[in-house]
């Protein structure tokens, strides 16, 4: 695994790239230990990629401890990219003081089983957390994303949007809760969930879920699934592109949302 602390007021101005990359010839366990302290008025970019190749099964199940100080500021990327014999469970846990600001990216593609888990903890006033992800998966594919957001301080917000895309007879699950206790009153937070299925055997379970115990909040929350809207493929069509080119288009324009909150530059083109 890998540890990153910055002392109080440090900014990294290069974002800094974690690359796991698997390619066991035997069947392997692989469990990295991976911690970010930032400290006060700090601030980070980390592109973390997990990458695996050939035919053996393994499994990698990571586990990254994420502690934001005051007014510091982490971003954080992550691609899950393993080889697609391949069995993925991570776990996330971030904690947030006054001020902080987390901004978590996940896309989650390879791996026959894939499941990543975010828990985040807004500890301070006026803490603020942002998490978005894509989903992609084919053939018997299974990917699960579960995120668990803690309001406990006043003056908190949060926002989630995560798409998935299936094909074939993959499977998709989501489950997002946000939870808001008694003292986080003026809390924000927003939660998303749109799944396209391309294939009449794709299937997806989506569970958005607010817990709220303060009375002067904003939370709301939804979940869509459905597919390609025919007029538009037929729009498409009409224009001269064949039936592969205008399904590769829709799903680009759908998943673009998430997209953009990724900064312009190598990481977001590939």
């Amino acid at each position: 695994g890998y540890v990153v602390i910055l002392e109080e007021g440090i900014d990294v101005g290069r974002p800094i790239e974690l690359f796991f990359h698997s390619h066991p010839s035997t069947p392997t366990s692989i469990h990295p230990r991976n911690l970010i302290v930032a400290n006060a008025g700090s601030s980070v970019r980390l592109m973390e990629w997990h990458v695996g190749r050939g035919a053996s099964d393994y499994w990698t199940n990571p586990v990254t401890e994420i502690v934001v100080g005051s007014e510091a500021r982490v971003s954080h990327h992550k691609v899950q990219r393993e080889s697609i014999n391949a069995f993925h469970l991570s776990q996330t846990r971030v904690s947030l003081a006054n001020r902080g600001f987390y901004t978590g990216f996940l896309m989650s593609t390879g791996a026959r089983l894939a499941r990543c888990e975010i828990e985040v903890h807004l500890e301070g006033n006026g803490a603020d957390c942002r998490l978005d992800g894509i989903y992609l998966a084919c053939g018997h594919q299974h990917s699960d994303i579960t995120t668990r957001i803690a309001h406990t301080e006043p003056g908190g917000s949060s926002r989630q949007v995560f798409k998935g895309v299936l094909d074939d007879h993959s499977h998709g699950v989501f489950q997002g809760q946000v939870s808001v206790s008694p003292d986080a009153q003026h809390t924000d937070g927003h939660q998303l969930n749109k799944t396209l299925l391309l294939s009449e055997n794709s299937e997806v379970d989506t569970k958005p879920e607010l817990e709220i115990f303060a009375d002067d909040v904003k939370c709301s929350h939804g979940a869509t699934a459905g597919q390609l809207d025919e007029m538009e493929l037929f729009y498409l069509r009409s224009r001269g592109l064949d039936a592969k080119e205008a399904r590769h288009v829709l799903v680009r324009a759908f998943i673009a949302e998430v997209l953009e909150s990724v900064d312009k530059g190598d990481f977001r083109d590939q």
